[in-house]
């Protein structure tokens, strides 16, 4: 029984729905992390299944997997980051992932740098000071954790055990971590922190490589956010800006001159704000919803909303239109 892939007919119908539910549901096209994890578990529990029944009777059986094809479906030519332009330097995004991991991470320290050859160019971002530890402890690994640091054991011949006690096993990993980082888990914080400055970044990239045949044809490469070996904890405060006179003063009114309130009979509550982009000084609407809605209750909304033109962001905890959304919400 699956929830996103229905009624599959072949290897082809497969991959062909998974290239839709990708398109709605990536979350650098504004749609939910969960629903997007929950899909790829979906299509990774499919895909062998339906590659097995193309390959007995194909006359060339498909060597791909659920991984090797995945990237190829977010659009027509690989991956287009929705915020990319071709317009815009290398030079110009690391100035914009930069402002964005000051803005959105006060508390941490990165290093975005770019680099440029005559035929490529690069940005590099490494995380050099966090406000807590990278790593889970020994009693925080989850059963996949462990799993995970297990077959890298056996691989680098650092446990090959065929049957043993929790603690011998507990007691290699921590040996092994002794060694070296590769064994370790980041914990939930790094994780999700290290997750969103890759789609950040990701969001300003295009790429449409075949390395079978030698094609590369990216706007920038980027291998992902990296620790950088001088890496420090540094437990830091945000830093309010100097700005405060006109802020004190704007918080004694019960709302911001350019907030509603929109109460629909029978549905939602949106408090609707006007703001701005504080990487392109661009003009945005944040909705929020005042009630409390349950999982079911806010994916049935996130679809809407999205439906309606905007799309969730986690860190302002609203949704966001590029255009005033009154009208279409007054109408919902």
């Amino acid at each position: 029984m699956t929830t996103y892939f229905k009624n599959v007919k072949n290897l082809e119908d497969l991959k062909n729905q998974f290239k839709a539910l990708a398109r709605k549901n990536h979350p650098d096209a504004g749609g939910d992390p969960e629903v997007m994890k929950a899909i790829n578990g979906e299509y990774d529990a499919l895909f062998p299944i339906w590659k097995h029944k193309y390959n007995t009777t194909a006359s060339e059986p498909t060597k791909e997997t659920a991984d090797s094809t995945r990237s190829e479906f977010y659009t027509d030519f690989g991956w287009k980051g929705s915020r990319h332009d071709w317009s815009r330097s290398t030079k110009e995004v690391a100035a914009l992932i930069r402002a964005y991991v000051k803005e959105v991470y006060p508390t941490y320290k990165f290093s975005v740098r770019f680099s440029s050859a005559s035929m490529c160019s690069e940005i590099h971002v490494e995380l050099k000071e966090s406000p807590h530890g990278l790593f889970k402890g020994i009693e925080d690994l989850s059963k996949e954790d462990i799993s995970n640091i297990h077959r890298k054991l056996r691989v680098n011949n650092l446990f090959n055990k065929d049957s043993w006690f929790d603690h011998e096993l507990k007691a290699a990993i921590l040996e092994a971590w002794e060694i070296s980082d590769f064994y370790k888990v980041y914990n939930d914080q790094t994780a999700a922190v290290i997750e969103d400055v890759n789609r950040e970044v990701n969001s300003y990239n295009f790429e449409d490589c075949d390395a079978q045949i030698d094609y590369f044809h990216v706007d920038f490469y980027y291998f992902g956010c990296k620790v950088s070996n001088d890496f420090k904890i540094v437990t830091k405060t945000a830093r309010i800006k100097k700005k405060e006179s006109k802020l004190s003063k704007a918080s004694k009114t019960p709302e911001p001159a350019e907030t509603q309130v929109l109460e629909q009979k029978g549905g939602y509550t949106y408090k609707i704000t006007k703001g701005e982009d504080s990487r392109d000084g661009s003009g945005l609407w944040l909705v929020r919803i005042t009630e409390t809605l349950d999982r079911a209750a806010y994916l049935e909304e996130s679809k809407a909303m999205n439906d309606r033109g905007g799309y969730y962001s986690k860190f302002r905890k609203a949704f966001i239109f590029r255009t005033d959304p009154t009208e279409t919400l007054q109408t919902a």
